[in-house]
């Protein structure tokens, strides 16, 4: 149950050497949590702009990395104003010029965005950009729209739990409402990551986040298809360096060992077909998050880093026999270390013994 920075598999524990670098720049980064290159994502109620620029990372790369960059586009929002994220957190401004590094015209900043609101506060240029991506009146549309652990604004570093979980609630079933109009129409996804012990397993986030669509039929009739929940996948932090979890308004990083992302897209197809857009990127259909057609024998084959595959009792049973296999090695290797110690004492001790 260690915080994020103390894991040793975590890039942002420490600084990046030049192999580590290396490694992040030429790995097949494609595919990872859903992201891949040439997306458009919107991400809101990000507090220190770390996932926002993890996200970059993914959809955008940069001028060293091996592909190169690209159309992919990241709107990064948060609900505080600028000065005061400068005031809370001391690395705020060598994060935002990492991901404002990604390319002008591919990264956008807003600050006091509310995610229940979102019409009314995100920042301009999204909005005048409706005239660039898509030529009518609906403007862009993003591929995902994520928010990493929703809460209500709660001061003082404060998780929102069992006494905020209505408002919690109200909070996410607002959020879906409004972050709709912004998908894409063939593979626009929702991604909210949430952790998954008590009391947060009480929210019942895969069927409140779609309370407020069936609440509301003037949403509904809208879009005239069904918006519903596709599952939810394991949320491996150490995937998207340098984001680290923060408490709202606070420094503080928490565990994020027992998190998942959930997700919510469209079902079926968009019936009409006279639509211009064609979800594609650099020639490739887009793919939703989690494979729609998985196969049994899809675990039995050796997956891409990046994939997404079921979590089986095979998986789990593999997963296991790996731990203990490397909890036997390391411990031999301890053993053995143990033993030349020892040997070399007792070496030394005799010599002593024979001296005298």
């Amino acid at each position: 149950n260690q915080r994020p920075e103390q894991c040793p598999r975590s890039f942002s524990s420490r600084a990046l050497g030049s192999s580590d670098q290396k490694y992040i720049n030429n790995y097949d980064l494609d595919g990872t949590m859903g992201y891949h290159r040439g997306m458009k994502v919107l991400t809101v109620g990000d507090g220190d702009f770390t996932f926002s620029t993890a996200v970059a990372r993914l959809v955008i790369g940069d001028g060293n990395s091996k592909t190169g960059s690209s159309d992919g586009m990241v709107v990064a929002t948060s609900y505080e104003d600028s000065q005061t994220l400068h005031k809370v957190y001391p690395d705020f401004d060598d994060t935002l010029e990492s991901l404002k590094s990604r390319g002008e015209g591919n990264v956008i900043i807003g600050y006091n965005v509310d995610a229940t609101r979102l019409d009314q506060t995100l920042p301009q240029e999204v909005k005048s950009l409706q005239h660039t991506f898509r030529k009518n009146k609906e403007g862009i549309k993003f591929h995902r729209v994520c928010w990493n652990f929703p809460c209500t604004a709660i001061g003082g570093g404060q998780d929102g739990q069992n006494d905020a979980m209505e408002q919690n609630k109200e909070l996410v079933r607002k959020f879906v409402v409004n972050a709709l109009p912004y998908l894409d129409d063939e593979c626009g996804e929702i991604h909210m990551a949430h952790k998954t012990k008590p009391p947060y397993n009480s929210w019942g986030l895969e069927k409140v986040a779609l309370e407020g669509i069936e609440r509301n039929n003037d949403t509904a009739c809208k879009f005239g298809r069904e918006f519903e929940f596709k599952g939810r996948i394991a949320f491996d932090k150490c995937t998207l360096p340098p984001y680290t979890p923060r408490k709202a308004l606070d420094r503080k990083s928490f565990p994020c060992h027992d998190a998942c992302i959930f997700i919510f897209g469209w079902k079926g197809k968009v019936k009409d077909s006279s639509k211009p857009f064609k979800p594609k990127l650099a020639g490739k259909k887009i793919s939703a998050t989690i494979p729609e057609h998985q196969t049994e024998d899809s675990n039995k084959k050796t997956p891409n880093p990046s994939s997404i595959i079921p979590v089986t009792e095979e998986v789990i049973e593999k997963v296991r026999s790996t731990h203990l296999r490397n909890v036997q090695r390391r411990t031999a290797t301890q053993n053995s270390k143990k033993r030349v110690i020892s040997n070399k004492r007792n070496g030394a001790r005799n010599n002593r013994h024979k001296t005298h």
